[in-house]
């Protein structure tokens, strides 16, 4: 992974495929279904994205 930027995507499908590491013998034999991917790659992605605050309301006043 030397050469892949560490962007939040790709740390947290890096992240993905060592989950799948360790939970491979848990899934049916076939491999992992298209949910599990999805539902484990959005978990991971959101462990790795930073939290943004949102801006509150204002009520009508300014910041003056």
């Amino acid at each position: 992974m030397a050469d892949t930027p560490q962007t939040p995507e790709a740390v947290a499908y890096q992240l993905m495929r060592d989950v799948l590491a360790i939970e491979g013998g848990a899934l049916a034999a076939g491999g992992p279904d298209r949910a599990w991917l999805l539902t484990t790659y959005s978990e991971c992605l959101k462990a790795v994205r930073p939290e943004i605050p949102k801006a509150g309301p204002t009520h009508g006043r300014s910041s003056f």
